[in-house]
Order: structure tokens, then sequence, then C-alpha cells
């Protein structure tokens, strides 16, 4: 065989079309409820575009079913097929159950909380004024949520509730005094309830967290590509763009510096937190 003939023999192996291009990376994320359109939704649009700046060939794709928060970290934490990424508030014990992705796709504005309260409540939210106020009163939240155990580590008495009905029914039926919400969340959530709920209008609540992008444990080639991105839309200014493009509005509304803010502490901050990356927090101005 003349050389010419046997070279490209010889070499089709690597010009197979099998090897001649990776398939590209799968990624499965939490399939929304059916009123979340997916095209504006802030943590699958980051997710994207992270995973563009990575410099990966990916395809993302919506689990088979509807996920709520708790189940989408139930699998993931499992480690199968169902979904590959979530993303949650972080506590210690999220942290040793998945592998996080430490950087806040928030900007830690989770922890950042005003109240929904009653209409008819506004004159008794007028007499808060600190924490050993607040303490006589008692709160709606989550029954899985951290902030539950945020709030009573502080002595803030909790009436818990495993669905966003419930907690509204709750707080309607005087069932606790107030319903703290994240600054970024609070507004939709009162424009339900117009009719009687109101925003209280000089407090609010803050304790140190972040929310994060959570994958498979050991899954360390998706959480580094994820890192990776976030980081390189962090050091171009795509990231705090686009986090201002989509929450300008919302935080012009809660005008966090005039208010009156009580401090939280967080018992379930993991000491991996990076509180000392200063670009990654928020801070009202």
């Amino acid at each position: 065989m003349r050389r010419r003939d046997w070279l490209p023999a010889a070499l089709g192996l690597a010009a197979s079309p099998a090897l001649r291009a990776a398939p590209p990376l799968r990624v499965i994320y939490p399939r929304p409820p059916r009123e979340v359109d997916p095209r504006h939704w802030y943590p699958l649009q980051l997710l994207e575009m992270a995973l563009q700046a990575s410099g990966v060939s990916f395809e993302l794709q919506p689990s088979a079913d509807i996920m709520v928060q708790s189940r989408s970290l139930l699998e993931v934490a499992a480690g199968n097929e169902a979904v590959h990424i979530a993303w949650s508030m972080t506590s210690r014990e999220r942290e040793q159950r998945l592998l996080p992705v430490r950087i806040p796709l928030y900007r830690g504005l989770y922890g950042w909380r005003l109240l929904l309260v009653q209409r008819d409540s506004l004159e008794r939210w007028s007499q808060v004024r600190s924490l050993d106020d607040l303490r006589k009163l008692e709160l709606i939240q989550g029954h899985d949520w951290p902030d539950t155990e945020i709030l009573r580590a502080n002595g803030i008495k909790v009436n818990p509730a495993s669905t966003a009905d419930a907690r509204i029914n709750m707080l309607r039926a005087g069932r606790g005094a107030g319903y703290p919400r994240s600054v970024l969340e609070i507004w939709e959530e009162q424009g339900r309830q117009r009719d009687w709920a109101r925003i209280e209008p000089r407090l609010a609540l803050h304790y140190p967290t972040a929310m994060y992008y959570f994958v498979r444990p050991g899954d360390t080639r998706l959480a580094g590509l994820v890192e990776r991105g976030l980081n390189r839309l962090l050091a171009d200014g795509r990231f705090e763009q686009h986090f201002e493009q989509v929450y300008r509005g919302d935080l012009r509304q809660a005008g966090l510096r005039h208010r009156r803010v009580i401090q939280l502490s967080n018992p379930l901050l993991p000491p991996q937190t990076p509180l000392d990356r200063k670009e990654l927090w928020y801070r009202p101005a």
C-alpha cells in the first residue's frame, strides 16, 4: 500500500464523526409550575448564561415532572437522572447532602425580608422597632424552609405551613402577624392579595444567606463548569447587568436604605460561605 493510501486509513478513527465532536452536555433542571414561563425565569436564564460562558456545548432540558423545590433537592441528592441541578437557599445540612456552587444567584437578597401583613394591622406593626418587639409576635413561613429555623434560632415564634395557599390563608385568618418574604418576591405576592394585604412600610429583616445552584454529589464537572461560567459573568459585568435588568424595579420599591433593619443571625450558614467576596453581595446604597 502506498503511503498516501494508508495514511488516511490509519487516521480514520480520529476522523470518525463520533470522535470529531463530543456530544453536548445534557443538563436537566426542575420543570417549573405551568404559570412560570421558563424564558423569563431568572435562575434558568442565569444558568444558561453561565454554561454559555463556560465554553461547553450543552443542552438544557426540563425534568419529566413538575418539581417543587423540596422534591428537586431530593432528586438531586439521590444522584439519579431525573434532575441534575436545582437551586435553593443554602444550609449546613444541604451542603452535606449536595454539591454547592458557592456563588449567590440573588446576591444575598433572599436574606433581605419585608413583611406581608394584614392591612388592618399596620398600626400594630408601627410599634415594632427591635428584635425584642418582633419576638412578641408570631410569623408565618414554609415548614421546610431554612428561614423557619433561622427565625426560631433568633427567638421568633413561627407558625409554619407546607403550601403557599395555606400560608396566605393563615395570614388572612390572623394565625400569624406577618409573612416575611424576600424583597424580590413580595411584590407579586402582595399584588395577588391587594384587597386586604399590605407590605409593612418601615421594617426589613436581614440575615446573611445565599441561594446557590446545587448539583448531584460527586458531579464535579457540572459544578466546575457552572462556577467557571458564573465567575466569567461576574468578571465582565454581565452578571450584575442581568440582575439589575430583572430586579431594578423591585429594589427601588423596597427602599432598603430608608427602612429600619432588624439584624438576625444565621446559625445555618456554612463556614465556607464566601462573605469576603464583596462583589457577590448586594448592599443597599
